[in-house]
């Protein structure tokens, strides 16, 4: 009994993380450009803020098995972590900075656009709706319109405030499996 417990806690623990990421995605069947979304986590501690974009896409996409991120965007990250049973490689070999790639058996690469998280927060949805549309091709510089003001980091606790009061939180992912079919066929072609 206790074992059921633990895993209806972790159950809703991941949920609850889910209900709040912050993350757009391009429909999986109409996907183009560089990114194939955009997401904006809430800090740079890569380690705390990966699981819940993990355990979001493998509903949608399947397993992931390796992440690529930009070192200069994130403190220091963990070289990998446990999900949904088994290891996740973690390595700093993303080139472009703001952008993060996903990869895994079913999938091939997702890449993603990557929101600094004291982004304000009108901006920032503005960059994730570009980033999601089905049309852009736009590189990371391009779509977060790269100008870093030294105003910036100030507003980093506001920007999350923001989002939520503006109702940015995704609802719930629910796992479509014909989506998967589609995603895998758009990036084996990509």
């Amino acid at each position: 009994m206790l074992t059921i417990t633990e895993n209806l806690h972790d159950a809703s623990t991941s949920r609850s993380a889910m209900a709040n990421l912050r993350m757009r995605l391009k429909p999986a069947h109409r996907s183009c450009g560089f990114v194939q979304g955009a997401w904006w986590p809430r800090s740079t501690e890569l380690g705390s803020e990966l699981p819940a974009l993990l355990t979001a896409l493998s509903l949608r996409v399947g397993s992931i098995d390796s992440v690529h991120y930009h070192e200069n965007d994130w403190s220091p990250a963990p070289l990998g972590i446990k999900h949904q049973g088994h290891q996740v490689t973690i390595s700093a070999h993303q080139e472009l900075p703001n952008a993060i790639s996903l990869f895994g058996p079913r999938f091939g690469k997702l890449d993603l656009l990557v929101v600094p998280p004291y982004t304000e927060s009108t901006h920032a949805y503005d960059v994730m709706t570009k980033a999601a549309s089905v049309d852009d091709a736009s590189k990371p510089d391009q779509l977060l319109e790269i100008t870093r003001r030294s105003d910036d980091r100030p507003l980093s606790p506001i920007a999350p405030e923001r989002w939520e009061a503006d109702g940015g939180a995704l609802p719930l992912l629910h796992h479509d499996h014909n989506l998967n079919c589609h995603m895998h066929e758009h990036l084996t072609h990509v």
